[in-house]
């Protein structure tokens, strides 16, 4: 009997450290208080309901037609991805932590992309310069405007009330659909996600679990 599509169950290699207790569901539509209906529309009807062995949890969307650039920045673990761009939205049941250790509020947040280059003022913060940035979905209406920096890490700020935005730090990707622990000993969430291309997908790896070394 094949599996049932709304309940995809991980079986983790042990060469990955074989996490507990993980489990990977398809969800429904985003719904959540304060969404606007164009990122309503923006994502795909279908979510993912990812539950860790402590208890983490959360549900993902992605965007329903990934865009792609051959313009990315070089260095860049997804260089097909622009900076300011929406990719996803995210509902945190319980508060949570981002990379950086900062406090993220339980509550519904858009995730766009930002290149953060290996320079003076941000060595060592990741083995990857990829980050998914979070922001209010209230204060992100429009999924279809790439946000230019500032305003990106000023609406990202809202997330954490300091003065930094709140970062999701991505990782190489995995097999599609996926959570394994990587060799930094990081938890990552492999998706594959449309693009706007016909008939091409793209994997991304992002970092459920994990923080930057201080």
């Amino acid at each position: 009997m094949s599996p049932s599509p709304r309940k995809l169950r991980l079986l983790v290699p042990l060469a990955l450290f074989a996490l507990p207790l993980l489990s990977l569901d398809r969800t429904g539509p985003l719904t959540a208080e304060g969404v606007s209906a164009e990122l309503k529309q923006a994502v795909e009807d279908k979510g993912y309901h990812v539950v860790l062995d402590d208890g983490w949890s959360a549900d993902f969307w992605f965007a329903r037609s990934l865009a792609t650039s051959a313009n990315g920045a070089a260095g860049a673990l997804y260089p097909v991805l622009a900076n300011g761009q929406f990719v996803g939205a995210v509902t945190f049941f319980k508060g949570t932590s981002d990379y950086r250790g900062q406090a993220i509020p339980a509550g519904t947040y858009t995730l766009r992309y930002q290149y953060i280059p290996q320079d003076a003022n941000h060595m060592g913060v990741s083995p990857n310069p990829d980050f998914l940035l979070a922001i209010p979905v209230a204060a992100d209406t429009s999924p279809a405007e790439n946000l230019p920096f500032k305003r990106l890490t000023s609406l990202s700020a809202k997330t954490t009330a300091t003065g930094h935005p709140a970062v999701f730090a991505m990782a190489p990707a995995g097999a599609a659909v996926s959570i394994a622990k990587n060799d930094e000993g990081m938890t990552v969430f492999t998706v594959e996600v449309n693009t706007a291309t016909s008939g091409k997908s793209q994997k991304l790896g992002i970092v459920l679990k994990g923080q930057a070394s201080q």
